[in-house]
């Protein structure tokens, strides 16, 4: 029998798109503070759960930091439409550094997928790492894009030459319109439209917000050709972003990447998609079994963390190929909400006079009849029991 990979399975059933679009992350996993946890270190956290020094804050910010015994855990996640499939994964200690675990798991993946399956990288800046960004592009021909830290000198480069040249306004994007489900009854349809119309009145009446907050557009500069990063061995492209405001301030940040081509939107649109992954751990910390561990052996957490998520990324793939990517982001509770299909009730007649009892009422009454009144539910309970099991042609029709 050949072994193959999870990687190679998932490939054989086609779950990675040809996009190829991966994002890398890293997350912490807080544990009770029990030194028995093998494995697991002691940091101070902030607010929002970011890690900070605690001797380097402020009075003030030290009231607001908090104590957490954790490890990290580094995670390759996979974007297919609307649904999420995780390719890899790794659990260290909280204090590891996230860079060299992130690009092996790149290496490996591409070792059991093969070259081509994973296109596009996106990172954010705590995996700036020259050498190994390099290597993606060269040897592994992936494009990596990743925010530029304002300390590095690309970035001081990447502004003055933008200073020199043209600058495009960035094009406003439309909020797509939510789909009303063909199911939605027309009472229902009325009800949402009245609640619109009453949301645009209300924030009608809102004072308007203070100039130094009111976004009013956007521009870029694409520059290509970069070697000011001594770090990287691969030329670079780098594409400059101001958001402006209505006092006439703006917020600058930069984006660099391996893509050489002249599509410098798209470098944009792949790295807005990184925020998703933050909806995708507060989800399985919240409601996927992630951060309530029965052990304190580092191996069976390790195995209780890869159990999960290959359990969600299964659930996705099922959702993205046989129902609908809006299910994808909903939680157990409210997925198994939208996926009850069958709502099995019984009406019982008598004269002019009925009872309507769901199939769980029912069996508990059938229960306590005898004779002829027994062998009727009975009958009726067959004839649910084929019902039931009658595949369903099209539950879901487009």
């Amino acid at each position: 029998m050949v072994q193959r990979s999870v990687q190679q399975v998932f490939q054989s059933d086609g779950f990675f798109d040809p996009q190829g679009i991966f994002i890398g992350d890293g997350s912490y996993l807080f544990v009770p503070d029990n030194p028995a946890y093998e494995g697991s270190v002691v940091m101070w956290f902030d607010e929002h759960n970011h890690p900070v020094d605690y001797e380097k804050l402020t009075p003030e910010q030290r009231r607001h930091a908090h104590r957490e015994r954790c490890y990290k855990w580094v995670s390759l996640l996979h974007l297919r439409g609307g649904a999420y499939v995780y390719a890899a994964v790794a659990l260290r200690p909280g204090n590891a550094h996230e860079v060299g675990p992130l690009y092996n798991l790149v290496e490996q993946f591409v070792q059991r997928a093969g070259k081509g399956v994973i296109k596009w990288l996106i990172l954010d800046r705590g995996f700036i790492d020259g050498e190994h960004i390099s290597r993606c592009k060269r040897e592994l021909g992936i494009d990596v894009v990743i925010p530029i830290r304002k300390d590095m000198d690309i970035w001081t480069d990447a502004w003055a030459l933008a200073a020199r040249e043209h600058w495009t306004p960035l094009p406003v994007e439309p909020r797509p319109a939510e789909p009303i489900p063909a199911s939605r009854p027309e009472h229902l349809r009325r009800r949402e439209a009245k609640r619109q119309q009453t949301l645009a009145q209300n924030e009608q009446k809102l004072p308007a917000p203070a100039a130094e907050e009111c976004y009013t557009g956007s521009d870029y500069c694409w520059m290509g050709g970069f070697h000011s990063w001594t770090a990287a061995t691969v030329p670079l492209s780098v594409i400059c972003r101001r958001d402006h405001y209505a006092d006439a301030h703006h917020k600058d940040w930069a984006l660099m990447s391996t893509y050489c081509g002249n599509e410098p939107l798209r470098l944009l649109d792949y790295y807005r998609k990184r925020t998703a992954i933050e909806e995708r751990h507060r989800q399985l910390k919240c409601f996927y079994d992630l951060s309530d561990f029965r052990s304190r052996s580092f191996n069976a957490i390790a195995a209780q963390v890869v159990m999960v998520l290959l359990t969600y990324t299964l659930r996705q793939w099922q959702l993205w190929k046989f129902l609908e990517e809006s299910l994808a982001n909903l939680t157990p509770e409210a997925l198994a909400l939208q996926l009850r299909l069958l709502r099995q009730w019984i009406v019982i007649y008598l004269g002019l006079a009925y009872t309507q009892l769901p199939v769980v009422s029912f069996t508990r009454e059938a229960m306590h009849l005898e004779g002829e009144a027994r062998q009727k539910a009975l009958r009726k309970l067959d004839l649910l029991e084929q019902a039931l099991f009658t595949p369903v042609p099209n539950p879901r029709p487009m």
